[in-house]
């Protein structure tokens, strides 16, 4: 793991992200790993064809959400979003 600055005070241990270096192996393992996964999720319909994978984008999900919450508040329905921002939920140093 390599610390890396991020922002403000450079004494701060918070400002840093540990910056993990692979070898060439892990990266290729990854890529196999992900490939067989994809494959599997898509051959068995386990993902929702809204959900953004490989190209797709995000927009298409967040169209859908528009539209479900529109039609909730034209039915006078109770529409509550729960939102979490997990921006920084892996900015953390060993």
């Amino acid at each position: 793991m390599i610390p890396i600055y991020k922002d403000d005070d450079k004494k701060v241990v918070s400002n840093y992200r540990p910056i993990s270096v692979l070898p060439v192996f892990s990266k290729i393992l990854e890529r196999l790993v992900n490939n067989k996964l994809i494959n599997f999720l898509n051959k068995y319909n386990i993902l929702s064809v809204n959900m953004a994978v490989e190209k797709l984008f995000t927009t298409l999900p967040l169209l859908d959400l528009v539209d479900k919450l529109t039609t909730s508040i034209e039915n006078s329905e109770i529409t509550i979003g729960i939102f979490i921002d997990l921006a920084k939920a892996f900015d953390t140093v060993n």
